[in-house]
């Protein structure tokens, strides 16, 4: 046994057993997992004998000398947020873990999201799910070397160019179908407003840039001219709101109607404007994305192009469960689209 010393003891490992026993660490290893050909009473005496030194198994080590052949899954989503982010991870959590998968969550700033997906593919869990937003060119090897290892990639949010199953959420659409709905209800001067981190450029896909598509096909399917001046780009949540309703009030000729992709920015926008004496929707009429139940309780309900959370992560965990199943059909993508929400925000022109 080894000696106490003043400083923390090290964990008790195999090789400690090992020696203990005056055995082979691989024939302790093999004795602990409840594999190989190792004699009943032979196991049982390594067991007794690991208990009493208080050795207890290290779930990364086992994790790599057993590969894919694991019940973890994990989840990486890059960041969190007080949105639509977090809430798909912690209902993929949920829905995994009523299947007894073990699955841990990963998050992280964004200057090391490469390193930190690099680090989970070389850990060899069973799978990984994946949101997409974070994942840029770099990393698409790495996935790619990971799932041919026998590893499950399934990703979720934005297409990406590689070859795993994928749930897709059809941002361009919901942009689309909300430029369309103020078109069809008179409006011609149109504004749209994103938010757009400096560091979109690196990444394999740009979700603002998409819904910048779906919102100029509308206005092209309407002969309607598109105004750069009337694009903001803006932070996230209740401070890009804000920063957008001075933008707006600033103006001299202002959109009659926007479209603003987030329903937390939409609320203080609404409410900033208000303050200033512009009356929604009478004087400028706003769409939102996402349909969070905050939408509800804005100043004024506010009409939004849902993002149907509960059909994406459903679908993932479906595409997962056939993997675990064994399934080698080719990798599916499956493309996941919003529906028009009415409330008061819109008003005919």
């Amino acid at each position: 046994m080894r000696k106490a010393t003043g400083a923390l003891p090290r964990p008790i490992t195999i090789q400690d057993v090992a020696d203990e026993m005056g055995m082979h660490k691989s024939t302790i290893s093999l004795a602990l997992s409840g594999r190989g050909n190792i004699a009943e009473r032979t196991r049982v005496r390594v067991m007794t004998k690991a208990r009493e030194m208080g050795y207890s198994p290290n779930p990364l080590a086992q994790r790599l000398a057993f590969g894919g052949n694991n019940n973890v899954v994990y989840i990486f989503s890059g960041v969190l947020d007080v949105g639509l982010a977090t809430e798909k991870v912690l209902l993929l959590q949920r829905h995994l873990n009523r299947l007894k998968l073990e699955t841990p969550i990963y998050t992280c700033g964004e200057t090391n999201a490469n390193e930190e997906l690099r680090q989970l593919c070389l850990q060899r869990p069973r799978a990984l799910i994946c949101a997409a937003q974070m994942i840029d060119k770099a990393l698409l090897g790495e996935l790619e070397a990971y799932q041919k290892n026998g590893g499950i990639v399934i990703t979720y949010d934005i297409a990406l160019p590689f070859n795993c199953d994928q749930v897709v959420f059809d941002r361009e659409d919901n942009a689309y179908q909300a430029a369309r709905y103020l078109l069809e209800h008179g409006h011609r001067q149109l504004g749209l407003s994103i938010s757009h981190p400096a560091d979109w450029e690196q990444k394999t896909n740009v979700p603002q840039d998409l819904r910048v598509a779906g919102f100029k096909r509308a206005l092209a399917e309407f002969k309607v001219p598109f105004h750069p001046e009337w694009l903001f780009e803006n932070p996230t949540y209740e401070t890009g709101g804000a920063a957008l309703a001075q933008k707006f009030l600033a103006l001299k000729k202002r959109p009659s109607a926007l479209c603003i992709v987030n329903d937390y920015v939409a609320l203080a926008f609404m409410t900033q404007i208000m303050r200033a004496g512009v009356r929604v929707p009478h004087e400028v009429s706003i769409i939102g994305h996402d349909d969070q139940p905050v939408a509800e309780y804005c100043p004024v309900p506010l009409t939004c192009i849902s993002q149907p959370v509960q059909k994406t992560i459903g679908a993932v965990v479906e595409l997962l469960k056939e993997r675990l199943e064994g399934s080698t059909a080719a990798p599916r993508t499956i493309t996941i689209k919003g529906q028009l929400v009415q409330r008061q925000s819109v008003k005919a022109r």
